[in-house]
């Protein structure tokens, strides 16, 4: 079982949650995020970018709308292994039910939501998925799980297949506009993903020179119609599959069929 949280802790998850919806809400974010892309040099690269914008914003509303969902258990199969989804930053697992209703279609499962403190380090993050990992396996016997992470929470689940001894345990990490190579976005954000998600951080220097996992396959997806994470400013990871869309923002890529379609293909069949 996670920890239980302090009462400080929920209070400033309350707040960073009020001021997450508040700019999903009212279009702050995406449409000013994407204003700026659209202006950027690698712009031809994105399909459709005003219906990118518009998309992103439906999908960011929707997930704001769905926050209190994650009180709730995740839809989920029986499938090859259990699939832990780690949301990011000021997200919870909530964001992850257009995702885990088509997992749990295709009868992969069970699907379990990690919470962790995304205003805190990655390495603590990804030192508490540890635990969790060790959780589910000792609860349902699986000898593996799988885990899918969008955003910071893709960068918390490759740390702990990197350093935190979760090669081997990790059957397949999928990671959702992950910053990998960092962001210039998250000056603009609070505690230490500020500084440890920014392009260049020590951080993500080391992760960089991690070697490829010897058994946990990695499959990347990104976007270039990403206003956050563009896929064009990401580095290919170590041993990892690429996958790129041209039209999904940041948050759209949680309600693609197509990036499902992706993800339930690596999975499957024992994948």
């Amino acid at each position: 079982m996670q920890r239980r949280h302090t009462l400080r802790h929920l209070i400033w998850r309350g707040a960073t949650a009020a001021v997450s919806n508040a700019l999903m809400v009212t279009g702050a974010y995406p449409l000013l995020p994407h204003a700026v892309r659209a202006l950027q040099r690698d712009r031809g690269l994105i399909e459709h970018p005003v219906r990118a914008a518009i998309a992103e914003w439906g999908m960011a509303i929707a997930t704001s709308t769905l926050r209190p969902a994650g009180w709730f258990p995740l839809p989920g199969g029986v499938g090859p292994r259990p699939i832990i989804v780690v949301h990011g930053y000021a997200q919870n697992r909530a964001v992850f039910l257009p995702l885990a209703y088509r997992l749990a279609r295709a009868g992969l499962g069970p699907i379990v939501g990690f919470e962790y403190w995304t205003l805190g380090r990655v390495a603590a993050g990804a030192r508490q998925l540890g635990w969790f990992v060790d959780h589910v396996l000792a609860e349902t016997g699986a000898a593996q799980v799988d885990i899918i992470g969008h955003s910071m929470g893709g960068v918390v689940g490759r740390y702990l297949v990197a350093f935190g001894g979760g090669d081997g345990k990790v059957a397949n990490l999928v990671t959702l506009g992950s910053p990998h190579a960092g962001t210039e976005m998250s000056s603009v954000g609070l505690g230490h993903p500020a500084r440890e998600l920014l392009t260049g951080s020590k951080l993500l220097i080391r992760l960089s020179a991690a070697p490829a996992p010897t058994h946990t396959k990695i499959l990347t997806i990104w976007s270039h119609a990403d206003a956050l994470v563009p896929s064009s400013t990401q580095a290919d990871v170590p041993g990892a599959v690429r996958v790129e869309f041209t039209d999904l923002g940041h948050v759209a890529l949680l309600g693609s069929r197509r990036v499902a379609r992706t993800i339930i293909e690596r999975l499957g069949d024992g994948g």
